[in-house]
């Protein structure tokens, strides 16, 4: 199995709910050719650097995965057979080098996706002092 990522564009005049099932249908397509996803991540809405089908922005994912070289044509294949797609690029990571990057970009990835629950923890403690004290000097 080789490392891969792939960048697809969605269209962006869809609601954030057909966006989301928009990427799932392409983590599907990839996940069903024998593919294992290592990490997805959002870019957002952002502009395109010239327009596709009239279209002057685009909804940006990047997802990181594992497949068999053979199911790449096939992958490939049914992003360009789906409409809900502008654009979408596949890069392999074959050498030691590219695959040392790919792991720490899914590192990266995996750290962004989960958000540390202690901060918000603090700031609610912070929150629940200041209430507090009012309460001490009234009594």
């Amino acid at each position: 199995m080789r490392h891969y990522e792939n960048l697809v564009i969605v269209k962006p005049t869809f609601t954030a709910e057909e966006i989301q099932a928009s990427v799932k249908a392409v983590e599907e397509v990839i996940t069903s050719n024998g593919g294992e996803i290592a990490a997805t991540t959002s870019m957002g809405m952002r502009k395109l650097a010239y327009p596709i089908d009239k279209n002057e922005r685009g909804y940006y994912q990047v997802i990181y995965y594992s497949v068999a070289p053979a199911a790449i044509a096939e992958i490939e294949r049914r992003f360009r057979i789906n409409e809900d797609l502008l654009r979408f690029v596949t890069i392999k990571y074959d050498t030691n080098r590219e695959i040392t990057a790919w792991n720490k970009l899914v590192e990266k990835a995996n750290k962004a996706a989960t958000p540390a629950k202690e901060e918000p923890k603090e700031e609610a403690k912070v929150e629940t002092e200041a209430t507090e004290a009012p309460a001490e000097q009234e009594a």
